[in-house]
C-alpha cells in the first residue's frame, strides 16, 4: 500500500488521462483552425459590407445637402434682387414728383384742364380691343 501510495503522490508519477497539446490529433486541429479562419473572415466581410452601406447613405446625404444649398443660394440672389428693386421703389415713392407722375400713367388722373386720351401702342391692342 505504502508503494501505491507513493506511485500517487510522486512528481515523477505518469498522467495517463490528460492528453497534452501535441496528442490532439492533426485534422482536428485543422478543423478548428479552419473555423476560426472562416469566423474571423465572416466577420471582416460583414464590417466590410457595414460600412460600404454607411459611406454610401452618407454619401447620398451629403449630395442631397448640396443640391439644396444650390437651389437656397439661387433663391437668396433672387430675393437680393428683388429687395434692391423694392429699396429703390421706396426711394422713389418718397418723392412727390414722383408719386404724381405714377398716379398719372397707372391711374389716369389728370391736372385741371387736361383731357385724358387712351392711344394704343401697336396694331396687336387695337385687335385685341375690337
Amino acid at each position: 500500500m505504502k508503494a501505491e501510495a507513493r506511485n500517487l503522490y510522486s512528481p515523477h508519477r505518469e498522467v495517463v488521462n490528460k492528453p497534452s497539446r501535441n496528442q490532439f490529433p492533426q485534422s482536428q486541429k485543422r478543423k478548428s483552425i479552419r473555423y476560426h479562419r472562416l469566423i474571423l473572415a465572416v466577420l471582416y466581410v460583414s464590417l466590410f459590407v457595414v460600412s460600404v452601406v454607411y459611406l454610401f447613405s452618407q454619401n447620398q446625404i451629403v449630395s442631397a445637402k448640396q443640391n439644396e444649398l444650390h437651389n437656397l443660394q439661387k433663391q437668396q440672389t433672387k430675393l437680393t434682387k428683388a429687395e434692391s428693386g423694392l429699396t429703390r421703389q421706396i426711394k422713389l415713392l418718397n418723392d412727390p414728383d414722383f408719386i404724381a407722375n405714377y398716379a398719372r400713367d397707372e391711374y389716369m388722373f389728370s391736372k385741371k384742364g387736361e383731357t385724358i386720351i387712351i392711344v394704343p401702342k401697336s396694331k396687336e391692342d387695337l385687335q385685341s380691343k375690337n
